[in-house]
C-alpha cells in the first residue's frame, strides 16, 4: 500500500492568495494581478510549489489579503471561524502559517502581536492536535526602483522584531519554525511586498529548505 500523501493547509495573507482557490472577497492575485506578476497558475505560487515539493496535496488555503494576526476581526489569524476552515477538505496533516507581514506593515505594537500570535497557535493546536504546524518568519520583498512601496517601510519598526517574536513564541508553543528571514534574502516583487513569479520561486525555495532540514 502506498503512503498516503500529506494534506497541507495554508493560513496566510495577500501573498498567499489566488483566484479560484482562496476566499474571493479578499484576493490580491486576481486575473489582473496574475498577468502583471506572471503568477498565472496555482503552480506558480510559493505554497503550491512547497506542497508539490513535499509530495503533498492541498487541503484548504485560507489566505486573506490585508489580514493580520491581531485585531480580533473575523479575518484575523486568531479567528476560530477562520481556523476551522482549514479542515474543510479533511483534517490537515500540516499547516503552513505565513502571517505577520501586515501586523508589521500596519504598525501593530509588538507586545500585542506577541499576545495574539501565541493565542493563534494555541487555538490551532487545540483544533488540530495531530497536525504539524509550521510558522514562517517575515521575509522582506525587494523594492522596485521608481515604484511606490506598498508599505511605508520607513514609517514602521523593523520586521526583525516581529520575526524574533515568531521564533520565540513558536519555540514556547512547540511548533515548527520555517525561519525564512534567517537567510537575509529579498524576493522579487512588483511593489516591494507582493512577489512576481520569480519571487514566488524564491519564497518556495526557502520554505522547502526549512521543511527539509
Amino acid at each position: 500500500m502506498k503512503d498516503q500523501k500529506k494534506r497541507i493547509s495554508i493560513l496566510g495573507d495577500s501573498v498567499s492568495t489566488f483566484a479560484g482557490i482562496t476566499p474571493p472577497e479578499a484576493l490580491f492575485y486576481d486575473a489582473w494581478r496574475q498577468e502583471e506578476t506572471g503568477v498565472t497558475s496555482p503552480d506558480d505560487t510559493w505554497w503550491m510549489q512547497v506542497i508539490q515539493g513535499m509530495g503533498g496535496i492541498l487541503g484548504v488555503n485560507n489566505s486573506y489579503a490585508g489580514s493580520t494576526v491581531s485585531g480580533g476581526f473575523m479575518t484575523s489569524g486568531t479567528s476560530e471561524k477562520r481556523l476551522r476552515t482549514l479542515s474543510a477538505e479533511g483534517e490537515p496533516d500540516m499547516i503552513l502559517v505565513a502571517m505577520g507581514a501586515n501586523d508589521w506593515g500596519f504598525g501593530v505594537h509588538p507586545q500585542e502581536f506577541e499576545y495574539e500570535y501565541r493565542r493563534m497557535l494555541q487555538r490551532m493546536k487545540r483544533l488540530y492536535p495531530r497536525a504539524e504546524i509550521w510558522c514562517a518568519t517575515i521575509l522582506r520583498g525587494k523594492p522596485v526602483p521608481e515604484e511606490e512601496m506598498f508599505f511605508n517601510v520607513d514609517g514602521v519598526i523593523s520586521p526583525n522584531i516581529y520575526s524574533d517574536i515568531i521564533r520565540r513564541i513558536g519555540t514556547e508553543e512547540a511548533v515548527h519554525l520555517a525561519d525564512v528571514s534567517g537567510y537575509h534574502m529579498e524576493y522579487e516583487t512588483i511593489d516591494g511586498v507582493h512577489p512576481n513569479r520569480e519571487g514566488m520561486k524564491m519564497i518556495a525555495c526557502l520554505w522547502l529548505k526549512e521543511l527539509q532540514k
